[in-house]
């Protein structure tokens, strides 16, 4: 919240302070004034809005007495936060704004007509992906209620009936934008905080026609031996933010495309809502169409109230973005009661014995208006922080995961999606929810409008049917982690059933029905055909591995053939080449009569 020595006060929860329920920790110097558009509450403040002109004379009693008992120590258990329901959204673009939505139940813009939502925001950030995507986005999926592929759901064991096809873990790479970069944007959104990363990927084609020298260095290529023997030559990296290899035949590093935090969490694990939700998605940048991995990490309250201080970077940045669009709000206010104060607002100007605008000391506008041009000059230059890893251990905190195909959780919901709810939540202190909280729930934007559309400090979707969906989850059974393998030098790809007990299974839990029931289809299109009867795709692959079993029969066939021709020839080459030609018949003889033997010869060399 920044350290300057002055004027303004924040409260945040500190458990650890034994005498007292607060920390006050000082931030800006300047208390940003509420007005009838924004409604924060202030604890040290007896009005929500000031008047638009001082008293003439100060109030000469207070207006109640204090307590006549008061309380001899702090409570015990401080209080959470500093009020007791989140501000009000604005609703002024409900009218006017067929994007608007809102999360509502009661609301004509709520979750149960998202369905007539048109050109949301989130169809207007995919577009420019609309070409690796094969669902158009303008068509609205929302009040699809008996589709098998609308997010977020409920990810519980006793429903894991899918197959993990995974083979390996997540292998991802942090890349070389850092969130203090001037390309990476911030955004305090109406429904989440996003991290936008700029897409910066280079063609393959494009990395094959450098040499050594002039490939970026945080690219990575290498040099393959196909099914012919050929030498081929394969873009692993060519992603300069950061970036992922998904298991399950997604191909090398997958550009990540943002990062957002929703609260509080729009999945639920084991029949449990948590805190918050830390969604990472990715694009599959290739001609194939299959849409986009996203990557769910649940948020929890941490037991010991230790913050995450790889979060807390990110939360940094948020927090400069929500300073300086407050200060913009001020400066506004500033400026119209300034105004009010010459214009009178309808009172007589020259009746008055003060004006605490009119009187403010000269330097003091001077000083805020200086504190507001270096929080917006820190929008493109910023400094003083450290590195962000969205990837970081200390926010992933595991390798295996649920899986099901899904989709957007706000309009349009189109499916595109491939969920990876980890199944280990991260965690945070109460005093960086109550942050999280605050950046989004009372962001108001430099016009002063609360940009926030949630219901009740909510912005999670209502969770969806599973209507008969194939949700799998992947584990140690599946694949060790890479770590894992190098320290144990282990040959085998996953953990066997004689040592499951090692790496975290229950024999009761983990019977040999569960693995019968989870582990019985050849691919994930053999499992949609047997599931749902959705062949057509299942078909179409089988026939393509029976035509490249057959060809690869034939192919079999055809150098056994040669070989064997070849190996025959070879034996009467061989053959020829120990036998002794017969001696050539003298021409006058006749073919039936004995050869003369020539004189001087021994008796055997006839035989």
């Amino acid at each position: 919240f920044g350290n300057h020595p002055a004027r303004r006060w924040d409260v945040l929860v500190d458990l650890n302070a034994p005498s007292s329920a607060y920390r006050q920790q000082q931030v800006e110097p300047y208390r940003l004034r509420s007005s009838p558009t924004v409604m924060e509450r202030d604890p040290f403040k007896f009005t929500e809005m000031p008047s638009a002109m001082p008293s003439s004379e100060p109030t000469v009693q207070h207006s109640s007495a204090p307590s006549a008992s008061p309380s001899a120590r702090p409570s015990s258990t401080p209080t959470d936060y500093l009020w007791v329901s989140e501000p009000l959204p604005s609703t002024e673009s409900m009218e006017n704004d067929d994007a608007y939505f809102d999360y509502n139940p009661y609301s004509p813009r709520g979750p149960n007509s998202w369905d007539k939502v048109k050109d949301a925001p989130e169809s207007q950030h995919w577009d420019e992906l609309q070409k690796y995507i094969d669902p158009d986005l303008e068509d609205n999926e929302c009040g699809n209620t008996k589709s098998r592929r609308q997010s977020p759901i409920d990810v519980r064991f006793d429903k894991t009936d899918g197959q993990c096809f995974e083979y390996h873990e997540i292998r991802h790479r942090d890349g070389e934008f850092s969130v203090a970069d001037p390309k990476v944007e911030a955004q305090i959104l109406p429904t989440k905080l996003r991290i936008d990363y700029p897409y910066v990927v280079l063609d393959p084609d494009e990395l094959k026609g450098m040499s050594d020298n002039k490939r970026p260095g945080w690219s990575e290529v290498k040099y393959e031996i196909d099914e012919d023997g050929e030498k081929k030559f394969v873009a692993k990296d060519a992603v300069k933010g950061p970036s992922a290899d998904i298991p399950k035949g997604w191909g090398y590093q997958l550009p990540v495309t943002h990062v957002d935090v929703k609260i509080p969490s729009e999945h639920w694990m084991e029949g449990k809502q948590y805190a918050a939700e830390y969604q990472i998605y990715l694009i599959q940048n290739r001609k194939a169409q299959r849409g986009a991995p996203a990557i769910s990490i649940l948020i929890d309250l941490d037991p010991d109230d230790k913050p995450n201080a790889a979060l807390q970077v990110a939360l940094d940045r948020f927090q400069k973005e929500w300073d300086t669009d407050m200060a913009e709000c001020e400066a506004k206010q500033r400026k119209e009661r300034r105004l009010g104060a010459i214009l009178g607002e309808g009172i007589d100007a020259t009746q008055m014995k003060q004006s605490t605008w009119l009187d403010e000391p000269e330097e003091e506008e001077v000083k805020f208006q200086t504190y507001l041009r270096g929080l917006q000059d820190d929008r493109s230059n910023q400094g003083g922080y450290t590195y962000f890893n969205p990837w970081d251990s200390e926010i992933m905190r595991s390798i295996y995961f649920f899986g099901y195909e899904g989709s957007l959780t706000e309009p349009p919901c189109t499916e595109f999606l491939e969920w990876r709810v980890m199944d280990t939540p991260t965690t945070v202190s109460k005093a960086q929810l109550f942050q999280m909280k605050k950046l989004l729930f009372h962001h108001v934007d430099g016009s002063c409008k609360r940009t926030s559309t949630h219901y009740e400090g909510s912005v999670a979707r209502p969770l969806q049917p599973y209507n008969g969906r194939m949700v799998h989850r992947c584990m140690c059974r599946d694949f060790f982690s890479d770590e894992q393998r190098r320290k144990k030098n282990l040959d085998a790809r996953r953990c066997e059933e004689d040592n499951q007990e090692e790496f975290g299974f229950s024999r009761d839990v983990f019977t040999d029905e569960w693995f019968e029931r989870t582990h019985r289809w050849s691919t994930p299109a053999h499992q949609d055909c047997k599931v749902f009867g959705d062949c057509e795709k299942y078909n179409k692959e089988l026939a393509e591995i029976r035509a490249a079993e057959a060809a690869a029969a034939a192919k079999e066939a055809a150098e056994k053939a040669a070989k064997e021709a070849r190996e025959r020839a070879k034996e009467a080459a061989q053959a020829s080449a120990w036998r002794p030609a017969p001696a050539p018949r003298p021409a006058n003889r006749p073919a039936n009569k004995p050869a003369k033997k020539p004189s001087g010869t021994p008796w055997w060399a006839s035989f």
